[in-house]
């Protein structure tokens, strides 16, 4: 069960995982335009989607507030 976040915190970190996650798409329509410019063939702007997708489900998790001890 996700901890209570005040409305002010929950915000902030919406927007943070927001931001992060208009920089991952930038970033990989960026590679994948390189890759079809260099290497068609093989995708290997893959990879990198492959690595950041963990990052950003456990940014999604810290935002919810799934890693928040619970003050007793």
């Amino acid at each position: 069960m996700a901890a209570h976040l005040a409305p002010e915190e929950r915000l902030r970190r919406g927007r943070y995982v927001r931001l992060h996650l208009i920089a991952a798409l930038m970033t990989l329509l960026v590679l994948i335009a390189a890759n079809a410019i260099t290497s068609s063939r093989y995708p290997w702007w893959l990879w990198v989607l492959t690595a950041w997708v963990p990052l950003f489900a456990a940014h999604t998790a810290w935002a919810r507030g799934l890693f928040d001890r619970k003050e007793s």
